[in-house]
């Protein structure tokens, strides 16, 4: 896209557009899956930017988290964490020299960064898109309502007033909007988040291939004994129970809890692979691997397919794309009631659900599917069919740019 901004349309030219993207965690994946689709479809001329909070700014707020402060909201942490995306925003459009007047459609993933879009033209079309609401958030992660909470919601109503359309990635997000902040049910639409398998790939994979060191990527064998034997669909029928878990933020994911209820009561039994960035402890751990730095792609095709059972444990989360992933590679999943997880997962058919990340519902689950492993593969099936019914992406990001492509003047 060139530089200089606001030549003539017409036809055969696509809609000006800007898509700025939150980039870090499962949104990374998002982008993947954005970025692919916008690649291929002629009606955006389009630039796709992408807003980071690992800056100095970012890491300074970070670093200035003292928990019982922030979860009162007297840092104002998450308010600064507004202004430095808004900032982020408008210094890229300045670098890139944007006539605002001329744009055909901007669009936000999230709404953190989305204040910029209150100093557009009013004419210019403006959608963002979200996983939760800071109410959702500081409502579901326990953390203390206060006063100080209340300028973050008057400038997140202020952005959805101001919104042509929010797009939710889940029922639970959307209702918030309307519910919380008296948004017209009209201007809300749901697009669930999703994935789809690289290059049409089946979702079988050889049992070993799960925790074997790969391309260089860093693997921690904990005990040495890593391997399993397989039946080459990516299920074992013999040898410990595979489980496998995903997640860098490693203890608000619940990773931190499956470990412990893992080496109290199933080291003997079960096979547990952590794929993590987060820290853990590297040494005494039993029938125990660690694996970072993981490529999406083999993640998808080599890594989660080799899990009987993915274990997700979270205790505050959104639309997490982990659980997505494994459903979609054919894998029941057990996790907890928060967020839109009970969306993604029907309890006893795809997976289990808890009703809070506590040790002695996980592990009854956990016993469970050691006693009844014949069942497993079943519940899997079932989870890849509700996955690439409702999640993928295949689907869903052309149905997302359908609707951009409408909204766009």
């Amino acid at each position: 896209m060139p530089e200089e901004r606001g030549g003539p349309s017409g036809p055969g030219c696509g809609a000006r557009s800007l898509f700025f993207i939150e980039y870090g965690l499962g949104h990374r994946t998002h982008t993947r899956f954005l970025e692919q689709h916008l690649a291929t479809d002629p009606r955006f001329d389009a630039e796709l930017i992408k807003v980071h909070s690992s800056d100095a700014v970012g890491a300074l707020l970070g670093r200035l988290k003292i928990p019982p402060i922030h979860r009162r909201g007297l840092d104002f942490w998450t308010w600064w964490l507004f202004q430095l995306k808004r900032l982020q925003v408008l210094r890229e459009m300045r670098r890139r020299r944007v006539d605002r007047e001329r744009l055909d459609l901007v669009y936000f993933h999230t709404q953190t960064g989305a204040s910029a879009m209150l100093e557009l033209p009013r004419d210019v079309p403006a959608v963002v898109s979200i996983d939760l609401t800071w109410k959702l958030a500081f409502r579901e992660s326990r953390y203390v309502e206060t006063p100080f909470f209340h300028p973050i919601y008057a400038l997140e109503q202020r952005i959805f007033e101001r919104s042509d359309l929010i797009v939710s990635f889940s029922d639970w997000a959307a209702a918030s909007v309307v519910d919380d902040y008296g948004i017209p049910a009209e201007k809300v639409v749901v697009v669930r988040n999703g994935v789809t398998l690289p290059d049409g790939r089946a979702s079988g994979a050889r049992r070993g291939d799960a925790n074997g060191a790969a391309n260089g990527h860093a693997l921690h064998h904990a005990n040495g004994n890593g391997n399993g034997n397989g039946n080459g669909n990516g299920h074992g029928t013999d040898g410990p129970l595979r489980l496998g878990f995903i997640g860098n933020e490693f203890a608000r994911k619940g990773g931190d809890l499956l470990l412990r209820v893992h080496q109290e009561r199933f080291a003997e039994e079960a096979h547990l692979t952590l794929v993590t960035g987060g820290a853990l402890p590297q040494t005494g751990l039993r029938n125990v691997d660690v694996r970072t730095k993981v490529p999406w792609e083999e993640l998808m095709t080599s890594v989660l397919p080799g899990f009987d059972l993915f274990v997700f444990p979270t205790r505050f989360d959104y639309s997490p794309y982990a659980v997505i992933e494994a459903m979609t590679a054919g894998v029941p999943v057990i996790s907890t009631r928060v967020g839109a997880i009970p969306e993604m997962i029907e309890d006893g058919v795809s997976g289990f659900l808890l009703d809070a990340p506590r040790a002695a519902p996980l592990g009854d689950r956990m016993a469970w599917a050691i006693e009844h492993r014949a069942h497993l593969p079943a519940m899997g099936d079932r989870a890849r069919r509700h996955a690439t019914g409702s999640y993928a992406a295949a689907q869903n990001y052309p149905r997302l740019l359908d609707i951009l492509a409408a909204m766009a003047r």
